[in-house]
């Protein structure tokens, strides 16, 4: 097993991955946005990086980290919007493995911090980010959909 760097060739892995974890958490997103979504990214690697678990040729499992500009951080921040592992690879390392691998692309791309979320229920999640140096921030997350 190892991780790597996703190219726009892995996309078809990247689109299957993310609407499997998509589906897992009750998330609507069109097949078309999450493709025009994921384009996006590989057109400008400024806004931030896929990296995918392979099990010899077949990805197990993908982070998403974006990347975005943060007064408050004092600089350079990243943000792990997905990590995903399929079912029948859990409890075998493959979070953890994309966890560093996520850290070590935030670090070498000069960013202060990496900020994450943890849905509610998935206490397994928050667990794996605490062991990792993450904590709970005392805040309440808010969204207004725009379209």
């Amino acid at each position: 097993m190892h991780i790597l760097v996703a190219t726009m060739a892995d996309a078809p892995s990247i689109i299957d991955l993310l609407r499997r974890q998509l589906e897992e958490h009750a998330i609507v997103l069109s097949a078309d946005r999450l493709v025009a979504a994921v384009d996006a990214v590989f057109a400008d690697v400024r806004r931030g990086v896929f990296l995918l678990a392979m099990n010899d040729a077949t990805a197990i499992g993908i982070s998403y980290v974006s990347f975005a500009w943060s007064i408050e951080y004092g600089g350079a921040s990243a943000r792990l919007e997905e990590l995903y592992v399929l079912p029948r690879w859990r409890a075998r390392g493959v979070g953890t493995l994309l966890l560093q691998a996520s850290i070590e692309r935030a670090t070498s791309s000069g960013c202060n911090v990496v900020d994450l979320e943890v849905q509610r229920g998935q206490e397994r999640a928050g667990n794996l980010y605490a062991r990792h140096g993450f904590a709970q921030l005392p805040r309440t997350r808010w969204l207004k959909q725009l379209c």
